[in-house]
């Protein structure tokens, strides 16, 4: 005769291993629609994505509009991925809670919009690598507060970019009002893309500084913009030389290219000298055979 213990413990076991499959989060797709996000018959499969409890709501075509009557959970590993169309709030001033979770914007647009802040923690995640992303308010570039990468499209941040820890642009574009310093020991490590300063006026572009910079790296193709900017006021607020745009970790003006453009200045890198007369040097050398040879 079998002990009822056993039994009861397999029993037991047994459920231990079914309990994850039944509770398995999903990867739920927006219908394409224009209508509320909180609607189930706009989803795909009848159901709003549980994005609290690590389901992915996945975004690739139409517009979503979010009027929350809570906050937005994005936790245990959940995620917001918008491929395209458009992602919303709108209506209320509900947070947008990314603790433990991921916006991914690889196309589309997504729009902070009515939402009064966007709550991180260390295990967070947002990329964009496509499309077009819209944040109110200051976005802080922080390790507590998880991961931001750009590699493609275009942030657009309404107040302050600051970089409290160390942030690397190598594609795309970012847009600001301020980049400021002042928070953190952060710099800005500038290999390529856009970075275009909207509110020169405010603080001139930058605020803070101290050993803290934007950094042109050796071979950036970075493009940095200041609106509303002349160059007058560029040489005047003296961000060349008094360490606030850097090349390579030195402060070095004559590395550095700025022409007025579009209303406002644009500020590159100058091809490095070497370089180009290495190549002068080589065309001389080959000219000159070619020469001999013709005689």
């Amino acid at each position: 005769m079998k002990s009822p213990c056993l039994s009861s413990v397999r029993f037991a076991l047994l459920l231990s291993f079914l309990a994850p499959a039944s509770l398995q989060a999903a990867t739920v797709v927006w219908g394409g629609s224009t209508g509320d996000y909180v609607t189930p018959g706009n989803w795909v499969d009848g159901a709003v994505p549980d994005t609290a409890n690590g389901d992915t709501a996945v975004i690739n075509s139409g517009n979503a509009t979010y009027s929350p009557g809570s906050d937005l959970a994005i936790h245990n590993g959940g995620a917001l991925v918008i491929n395209g169309g458009s992602w919303s709030q709108a209506g209320g001033d509900a947070w947008i809670q990314l603790s433990g979770g991921a916006l991914t914007v690889a196309g589309g647009t997504f729009n902070h919009g009515s939402s009064s802040n966007i709550v991180r923690n260390a295990s967070s995640s947002i990329t964009v690598s496509a499309g077009v992303a819209n944040f109110n308010g200051d976005f802080r570039n922080e390790a507590a507060l998880g991961t931001f990468a750009i590699t493609g499209g275009t942030v657009n941040i309404a107040y302050e970019f600051k970089p409290i820890t160390s942030f690397t642009m190598s594609a795309g574009t970012l847009t600001a009002s301020v980049i400021s310093f002042a928070d953190g020991p952060g710099s800005i490590d500038f290999t390529g893309g856009t970075i275009s300063v909207e509110g020169a006026s405010f603080y001139n572009g930058f605020y803070g500084g101290g050993t803290q910079s934007l950094n042109f790296s050796t071979g950036s193709t970075g493009s940095l913009f200041f609106r509303n900017y002349s160059l007058g006021e560029l040489t005047t607020d003296e961000f060349l030389i008094n360490g606030t745009i850097r090349w390579n970790g030195t402060i070095a003006p004559s590395s550095f290219s700025a022409v007025e453009s579009d209303g406002g200045v644009l500020v590159t890198i100058v091809p490095e000298a070497s370089t180009t007369l290495t190549w002068l040097a080589g065309m001389g050398a080959l000219l000159m055979r070619r020469r001999r040879r013709a005689h």
